[in-house]
């Protein structure tokens, strides 16, 4: 058994400094420790990879962008499970989910301007005032929306709510006029 006077010493002054300096080295700094990041030094960080502050904004923003237009694009597996879940019968719950499926596309089409105007916006430090171009980002996201809305009309012609067939249109043919009556 042990002593009860006797206790475990470890001496750790050797590896500490009176005086901490970022300089001091009597500690290596671990695996992928780097000074510049942890000293706040981002700014000699981006002119150190040849790149402004406002080229670096700009990237940053087409980038989101390309994410904000992507966006309805991951809704669409849901809204397709959505509407196989619901069958092709018509009924209110089928009609409500088509419903769904057809106005999301065409009230995020109708605000696309404003979906992009806080990616668009003056870039900050730039000396001509350039604005973002989000041309692509936008095609992209309406071409999703459309996408999401041809499923929509599919799901209607699925359901037998759009007039495709001639019976359909059976009250826009004139009536036959007969010469004669019999009585």
């Amino acid at each position: 058994m042990a002593s009860s006077n006797s206790r475990i010493y470890a001496d750790f002054t050797s590896l500490v400094s009176s005086k901490p300096s970022r300089g001091s080295k009597s500690v290596a700094d671990p695996c992928g420790y780097d000074q510049a990041i942890a000293s706040g030094s981002i700014a000699s960080m981006s002119l150190a990879h040849g790149k402004s502050d406002g080229e670096n904004d700009m990237a940053l923003r087409a980038k989101k962008a390309w994410e904000v237009a992507m966006g309805p694009g991951k809704t669409l597996p849901m809204q397709a499970f959505m509407a196989w879940m619901s069958g092709t019968g018509v009924s209110i719950f089928s009609i409500l989910i088509t419903g769904m499926i057809l106005m999301t596309p065409v009230k995020t089409i109708m605000s696309t301007q404003q979906t992009f105007a806080p990616l668009e916006r003056m870039a900050k430090g730039s000396a001509g005032g350039k604005k973002l171009d989000l041309t692509m980002q936008k095609a992209a996201f309406v071409a999703i929306n459309i996408a999401g809305l041809i499923f929509g009309v599919y799901r209607l012609a699925i359901m037998g709510l759009l007039p495709t067939a001639s019976s359909d249109w059976l009250s826009f043919i004139p009536s036959k006029q007969f010469l004669e009556h019999s009585v």
